[in-house]
Order: structure tokens, then sequence, then C-alpha cells
């Protein structure tokens, strides 16, 4: 009876959490982010500590295996999804720092530049702006950030000029901005023998140095004209002290949007990038410095695989991940797709002023844009005058009110006439696309008709208003001349008017139109993104074999991947890659859309291993 007591006793014993083994602990605890909450954990007792530890490497061990066999998930979090966010931009500095990721800067194609600085916590997975004090960077895009013990380096980047100073180049900078993350506070740095502005540079740290490579460069020596460069500049932190690397030779030719990624303590390596200041080169070569002696060593590495290799490696940045190196580009079967949008970063700005787009995304986009008080402003609003023509109504010689229009007939035919042209030229011209909905509509000579009776309608109601205006002022002009015929640009300005009016009218019903023909606009098929891989173990961990070779891709589109976009950030957490912002990439995206914002994302792309089952 006693035995049979003391096993009661046993199982009425409250179970808890201590009692489940570690693997069990473990696989609870890998649901928590990798970030601050497992930290936290890990204060909780020896054993928690040790669970915690594992969970983070067997996270980053995941990745590692998920990278190689392109076996991941893709997560995409929105700005709706976290509330207060972020504006949508490109080109932007993106850098990891603890259990947060910090976005710098960026720029959209209508000539706009940031240098707001927010943070997005990894953990609670939202965006923080923080109100930091001191000395702000001034708004520009293609800079570095680094960081450094608790702070975050800037340097360099560029600025568009607005959009009326079309005499003017991209300003570029070369100060150095040091962000401390304890004291929320801009510090701008004074360093010594400062290399010369530059942008679209790549920057990494060793030690208390940070090495500076490449980038677009305006330079005394060079007139202050935009050059590519292929110097190596390398900063003292504790000093604030630049110098010039000396390197041997031969050495990587001169590019900028390269990505650049530390092998090790001594050694880094130098991947893809891009020259199109004279003849566009785009390259997909490897170098490796190595960073010994008073002269560092460059060596060129031989690239295997290059048919797998990422497509535009300079606005498709790469990240390590263990021994291998990700970019995120282009899925092999959209290749014969869309055109790309983005050949150039010099040239992008040329997006702001589309030549082919409709009418009501140029007026979109000219709304948004900040309005310039000065008329004359290189002739952008000014109005040059036009030749007579020899079609004018008669002139009004003894200067008395007339009550109406004195030659209704004749200027309702010449209306008519001119906007029958109007329709002809709209139908052959590359205008067509014009057309509510995108819906292809063939009208025949009857519909025509019809349209231009309603035109002249409109047009007649114009002209009344406008001499009514003209008499209900007449005492406040001043007569200098015997001439009161309507200016000639005014009458061109109300044709087209009222043209574009009456082409966005509704349609009646198809039931009432059986001579139009509809057609359904064609299903627009975009391009995703795909990954992929860069094997580098070959000269990684003793190894001084001569190549690295790219991993056959997956083929097909992956679950959850966004669409293609260029210029984003990608930088990798823990057991995670993040992936930030950036461009759409085809023409037929971007051209047409009612929004020009759509053109650029702000929104958030995590890319995981599989979770293990148990």
């Amino acid at each position: 009876m006693e035995l049979i007591q003391q096993s009661w006793g046993h199982e009425n014993l409250p179970t808890t959490i201590e009692d489940l083994p570690d693997e069990v602990l473990e696989f609870i605890l890998s649901f928590l982010p990798p970030y601050k909450d497992l930290q936290n954990c890990m204060t909780v007792c020896k054993r928690w500590c040790c669970c915690a530890q594992n969970v983070l490497r067997k996270t980053s061990i995941k990745l590692i295996k998920a990278v190689a066999e392109f076996n991941i998930l893709w997560k995409n979090v929105t700005s709706t999804d976290i509330g207060p966010t972020i504006t949508k931009r490109f080109s932007h500095a993106a850098c990891i720092l603890k259990n947060n990721m910090y976005i710098f800067g960026g720029c959209t194609t209508n000539s706009t530049s940031f240098n707001d600085l927010w943070m997005f916590d990894l953990s609670k997975r939202r965006w923080i702006r923080p109100l930091a004090t001191g000395t702000y960077p001034v708004p520009k895009a293609y800079t570095t950030m680094v960081h450094y013990q608790d702070c975050l380096i800037v340097f360099g980047g560029w600025t568009y000029p607005s959009l009326s100073q079309y005499y003017q180049n991209i300003t570029m900078f070369n100060d150095i901005h040091l962000y401390c993350v304890t004291t929320n506070k801009w510090i701008l740095i004074n360093a010594t023998n400062p290399p010369p502005p530059m942008a679209g540079h790549s920057a990494c740290i060793r030690g208390d140095e940070m090495i500076v490579f490449g980038g677009l460069v305006m330079s005394a020596a060079q007139n202050y004209q935009m050059q590519c460069s292929n110097d190596v500049w390398v900063l003292d932190i504790v000093t604030f002290n630049w110098r010039k690397q000396q390197t041997t030779k031969p050495r990587p030719s001169p590019r900028y949007a390269q990505s650049l990624i530390t092998l090790d303590s001594e050694r880094l390596m130098l991947l893809g990038g891009i020259q199109t200041l004279h003849n566009r080169f785009v390259y997909s070569d490897c170098w490796i410095l190595t960073m010994q002696g008073p002269t560092w060593t460059w060596k060129e590495i031989a690239v295997k695989n290059k048919e797998w290799a990422s497509a535009n490696i300079w606005c498709n940045p790469a990240c390590r991940v263990g021994d291998m190196v990700v970019s995120l580009s282009r899925s092999r079967h959209g290749w014969n797709g869309a055109k790309p949008l983005v050949t150039s970063a010099v040239r992008l700005s040329a997006l702001n002023r589309p030549e082919n787009a409709p009418v009501s995304v140029r007026i979109e986009q000219s709304l948004q844009r900040p309005l310039d008080r000065d008329q004359n402003i290189n002739g952008r609003r000014g109005v040059l005058p036009r030749q007579p023509v020899s079609r004018q109504p008669p002139a009004n010689v003894n200067n008395e009110p007339i009550a109406g229009p004195s030659t209704e007939q004749e200027s309702d035919k010449d209306v008519t006439n001119d906007i029958a042209s109007q329709d002809t030229n709209y139908a052959a011209g590359p205008s067509s696309d014009l057309k509510l909905n995108n819906n292809v509509i063939d009208l025949n000579k009857k519909e025509a008709m019809r349209k231009n009776k309603t035109k002249n309608k409109g047009m007649k109601i114009v002209r009344q208003l406008q001499e009514a205006n003209k008499y209900r002022m007449a005492a406040f002009a001043c007569d200098s001349s015997s001439n009161n015929t309507p200016n000639e640009n005014d009458l061109i300005n109300q044709r087209q008017i009222a043209h574009l009016e009456n082409r966005l009218e509704p349609y009646p019903p198809a039931a009432e139109r059986p001579d139009v023909v509809y057609r359904q606009p064609p299903v627009i098929k975009r391009n995703t993104l795909t990954m992929h891989v860069l094997d580098i173990s070959t000269v990684l961990n003793g190894n001084c074999m001569n190549y690295v070779s790219w991993l056959c891709p997956r083929l097909g589109d992956m679950n959850g991947a966004p669409e293609e976009l260029v210029m984003y950030s990608l930088v990798k957490g823990n057991g995670e890659l993040i992936m930030f912002g950036g461009v759409h990439n085809e023409i037929r995206v971007t051209r047409f859309t009612e929004n020009p914002q759509n053109m650029y994302s702000n929104s958030l792309h995590f890319i995981t291993a599989p979770r293990d089952i148990i």
C-alpha cells in the first residue's frame, strides 16, 4: 500500500517546462525571433542559455544549408502590416547593428533624395524613426553606411539637381557623419587628407579602419568631371585620417556600384560593378584584395558557370552567407520578357520625363514636382509666340459689343475640321494608347461624327463664356489695339482641353453600340526574383584555388518571391536575409502605371530556411 501511495504521489506532481528534453526546449525557443527575445532567454538559467545558443547556431547553419540547396522560404511584410513606415525609396544604405536594421538616405526617380534615418526593430518587426540631434547629413543617395562599435559611419553619396536646374551636374560629397546609437546624435567629422567627392563606392570595416573602393568621383585633377575610379582609400577611425593605399597591378577596371565582401581579416572580395560614362561595361569578374604589407595585392579569380550567374550585379547587391555569396536577380524564364528599365544609375534621373507615357501619367508626375515660380526658367513654363495664320475671324472695327459670336457657322466649321484632324492624328499616332482602362476600341465614321457633334456643342459653350467674360470686364480693360481677336494660343488650349474632356466621357454600354468591337487588355506577367548563389569555399579556410563557381539555380518561380526589383538593399541577420526597398525594372510596369509611387517599394522581404518538424 505504501508503494502504491508513493506512485500516486509522483503522478500528481505538476509538470513544468524544465522537465522537457533539451531538443523539445530548443524547438520551442526556435519560434522566438532570433534577436532580443532569444537573448533574454539566455538570462533565465544556464540550461536555457545553452539551449538559446544552440538555437542561434542551428538557425545559421540551416540558412546556409537552405541557400546551398535553393530550398528557401520568402516572407513578405508590406508597409500596411506594420503601422508607421518608411517612405518608398531605392539606392539607400542599410546596415545591421545588434538587434536593429538601419536605413539611411536613398532617392526616387523624381529627383527626390532623403536624409532620414530609420530603424527596424527585428524583434518586434516594426519601424522606428529616431529623432536625433546634432548635424544631420544632407539628403543623398548612393552612399555607404557601416557600423563601428556602437556607431554608424555614413560617407559619400550624391544628390540629384532640381528639375529646373538642367545646367547643373549631380552634386557629390566626401564628408563623414557619425551617428552614435547610445546618445542618438549625429556628428560631422572633419577628416584630414580626404578623398575626392564620390558616390556609388563600396566600404567595409577592418579593425579600426574603413576601406573604400571605387565609385564615381569628381576630382580637381579631372577638372571636376565625373569619372569612374578604382582607387583604394583607407580611413583611420581613431584619428580620422585618410590615406590613399598603394596597390599592385593589374587591378580591377574603374567601376561603381560593385559589391565588396569581407572574406577574413586580411582579404576582401570584389564582385561585379558597372562603368557607363563613356562606354557601358557591366562587369561580372571577381577580384581578391590581400591587405598585407605597405602595398596591397590585387588578384583576379576565375569565375566558373557564368551562365548561372546573377545578371547585373551592379544593381543587384551581393551578400555573404557562410561560404557562399547570394544575389537576387530576375528568374531565368523572364529573360525573354520585358525590356529592362534600369541600365545606368547615372541616367536613372531621366525616368521622370517620360516621352510616350499617357497624359494622366505625365500630369500626375508634373503635379508631384515642386513648382517653380519663375515663369521663364529654361522656357519650361514660358509660351513661345506662334506665327500668325491666315485663318482669322473678321475684326470688329468699331469695338462694339456683339451679342454672340459673329462668325458662328464658320468657327463651328473650323472647329469641326480641327477636331476631326485631331481625331485622325490620335488614331494614327503613338498616342493611341490613351484609352481608358487600356481598352482598344475601333470606332467607325458614324461614331466619330457623333462625337464631333458633342465636341462642337462643348466648344460653342466655351466660346460663349469667353465672349461673356470679355464684355463683363470691359470697363476695366485697357484698349491698346483695335483688334479684339481672341488669342490663338487660348483657342488651341481650349480645343485641346475640350478634346481630352470629351474623350473621358463614359461610353454607352456595349449593348447599345453593336458596331464597337471590345478587346480585353493583355495580362501582364511580371518577372519575379530568384536566388543566385556563388560558391566561394574554394578561396576560404586556407584554400588557395584560383576560381569560384556559380551554382545551378532552381528552375521556375519560388513561392512568395517578390516582383523584380533593382537597387534594393540586402543584409544578413540572424538566420535570415533581409531585403528592403528598390525600384521596378520593367518599362511596361513603370511607364504606364497610374501612380508613379508604385515604381518604388518600401516592402520588407525575409529569406529564411524551412522550419524543422519533430
